[in-house]
């Protein structure tokens, strides 16, 4: 019986290491991939943590209508060490008093989740260590035949230069956009002007093989 039960806790010893150096040896390659300059490298690990953020719950402390721009960002285009998302916020409201009032602007939303977006872009993406991450922030207008149309409002380049050196929870949203590259018009009335962005830098190059595959699977 003790023989026994050694096989079965040596086997399982094994099994375990043999996963965990698997594992191990594969985020070397990507890192090492990532280091050679391939952007499709790049992109890929960059989807799989966009992917594992829109199904992820609302972290403790962390309002729902800001993890949705979180939830709802986009990937646009990546270079071998910079990368470039785009999301959407809307303003807040509330009833009060049988009336419904705005208590958050769609720019102060934006400000927020851009504010967040350039912390995990910079710091939550496993095996990547971006130089720069570039946010574009979109809202909803009016066109002038009364259809609905998103135009952005807010685009802010955060460094990991900057970054490294912030107390990013001391700080509020507006503070930590206030040490990076960030643009926005704040019209008389308070809320969001249409602003124009500057040209994006980098592609999206094609996923990986067996990046593609595992999306199949996930499908």
């Amino acid at each position: 019986m003790i023989v026994v039960m050694s096989i079965v806790i040596l086997t399982l010893f094994l099994g375990v290491g043999w996963a965990v150096s698997t594992e191990m040896f594969q985020h070397r390659a990507w890192r090492k991939k990532v280091e050679s300059g391939d952007t499709a490298i790049v992109r890929a690990l960059i989807e799989e943590a966009l992917g594992t953020w829109s199904r992820a719950r609302p972290p403790k402390g962390t309002a729902a209508n800001l993890w949705a721009g979180v939830q709802g960002c986009q990937l646009v285009a990546v270079t071998t060490d910079s990368a470039t998302v785009s999301t959407a916020a809307e303003g807040e409201f509330r009833t009060e008093e049988g009336r419904r009032v705005q208590v958050s602007s769609a720019l102060d939303e934006a400000i927020a989740v851009a504010a967040k977006l350039a912390d995990m872009m910079l710091y939550d993406v496993p095996n990547l260590r971006l130089a720069s991450v570039r946010v574009d922030v979109y809202s909803t207008f009016t066109g002038s035949d009364g259809s609905p149309a998103q135009r952005p409002i807010l685009s802010t380049t955060a460094t990991r230069a900057a970054g490294d050196g912030l107390d990013w929870e001391a700080l509020t949203p507006a503070e930590v956009l206030g040490r990076f590259q960030t643009v926005f018009d704040r019209g008389s009335s308070g809320q969001a002007q249409r602003i124009e962005l500057p040209p994006v830098e980098g592609s999206l190059p094609e996923l990986p093989l067996l990046a593609v595959a595992a999306e199949g699977v996930s499908e």
